[in-house]
């Protein structure tokens, strides 16, 4: 009789993987709890800015961190598949290998979909399983063959930021145009784009405060995450994140089969592309958002600006993933108090809780702090919550293997509580 799948024994974990997911679980937190806290998070000028300080620090969170920890997460889920996939195969498991992994995913769909639908409605964790579906045929591709189907989703990306600069110029092209005819002899349609441009070229000014507060009660709650999710109405992907989604987790399982997880050293060059890597990401990332941030009411016209900042957050992901596994192996592999390290491996039970927690302090169910604290001060929030996560992660991890929704999610995958 075949003996039924375990848990991944502590012997057989990469520790670079688990770092670098504790990493990411934490960097994410920076971002989303602005989505917590302000009617419109993504705003460069609307609430949390209560002085230049604020505007400076949304500048240096937004240049370091949005977008690239999300990268790094992404990624790591490809790698985390794969390698679940991989050892299933390495234990002859053959067609109930397809079955096991299907089913892990489907109850990461399910667990993404409570957490949309009852905690928080920006959930990637059913997104990330319709994604990992279409990892399934890639799974025996050799590198070069990875590179090359790589260049689809990177291709249509790269073609989706020409068509966007292509129109801002047009629209520009076109304002340009209209104010030098008389006013008396435009239309009513070129009236109406003189109007369109100049208002998205005219700088808005900040709003402190927004007065009500959303989501008074659970129900409250549970309607705005349904309004927003629409699983129900087949809304599975988010917009347009689908290529990037499965760009990001395909280049982790190219990663993962270079080796460089096990032992980066074995590339001669490692550091040297890494740190070119990194140069790159961060002159693309400042030339982004010093204009997001400080030129936001520009749109952005150029097209060589704005197919050289199409990844902008993809390639400083991709450079921190890089830094930090070389930096675990050279520095950090013998170490025995791994905090970092113990909070990836319960990186789904952290991301979960990081919702709860956020929700049960800014919402109006909880204790109704939206939007009362400035950009700076919500660093206050970011560190308090990471400290508390690192506790818990560490002492939980002394006594057991596995997070609560780890053992949870690989009890239900393999259909066993015994």
């Amino acid at each position: 009789m075949q003996q039924a799948p375990q848990p991944t024994k502590l012997a057989e974990r990469i520790g670079s993987l688990d770092f670098l997911r504790g990493i990411a679980i934490l960097g994410i937190l920076v971002m989303n709890i602005e989505a917590f806290s302000y009617p419109e998070p993504m705003s460069p000028f609307k609430y949390g800015f209560e002085s230049e300080v604020d505007r400076t620090v949304r500048f240096w969170v937004y240049f370091l961190a949005q977008g690239k920890f999300f990268s790094m997460f992404t990624l790591l889920f490809g790698v985390g598949f794969y390698i679940f996939l991989e050892r299933l195969e390495k234990k002859n498991y053959g067609l109930r290998a397809m079955d096991i992994y299907a089913r892990r995913l489907l109850w990461l769909f399910i667990f993404g979909i409570f957490h949309a639908y009852l905690i928080w409605n920006h959930d990637v964790l059913y997104h990330y399983a319709a994604c990992g579906f279409f990892l399934f045929p890639f799974r025996t591709f050799r590198i070069r063959q990875l590179l090359v189907t790589l260049l689809v989703p990177v291709g249509i990306l790269l073609y989706h930021s020409w068509t966007t600069t292509s129109e801002n110029r047009k629209q520009q092209q076109d304002y340009n145009r209209l104010i030098q005819i008389g006013e008396s002899r435009r239309s009513e349609e070129d009236r109406g784009k003189i109007a369109r441009w100049e208002d998205k070229t005219r700088e808005k000014e900040s709003e402190v405060w927004d007065r009500v507060i959303p989501r008074q009660s659970l129900v409250e709650s549970w309607k705005a995450n349904a309004r927003y999710t629409r699983v129900h109405e087949g809304k599975i992907f988010y917009h347009f994140a689908f290529f990037r989604t499965f760009m990001m987790m395909l280049l982790g399982v190219l990663l993962y089969k270079s080796g460089i997880f096990r032992d980066y050293r074995k590339y001669r060059y490692y550091w040297g592309f890494t740190g070119s890597l990194l140069l790159f990401a961060l002159v693309i990332n400042y030339l982004w958002y010093e204009h997001q941030t400080y030129a936001y009411f520009k749109p952005v016209t150029g097209i060589w600006k704005g197919l050289l900042t199409t990844f902008h957050s993809e390639a400083l992901g991709v450079s921190y993933v890089l830094i930090l596994n070389g930096l675990y192996q050279k520095y950090l592999d013998k170490l025995k108090f791994k905090p970092l390290s113990m909070a990836g491996k319960m990186a789904l039970t952290n991301y979960i809780s990081q919702s709860i927690i956020c929700g049960l302090v800014f919402y109006g169910y909880g204790f109704a702090q939206f939007n009362r604290y400035s950009r700076s001060e919500l660093l206050l929030w970011v560190g308090g919550i990471w400290t508390v996560q690192l506790i818990i992660s560490s002492l939980w991890m002394r006594h057991f293997s596995q997070g609560p929704l780890e053992w949870l999610w690989r009890k239900l995958t393999y259909r066993s509580f015994n």
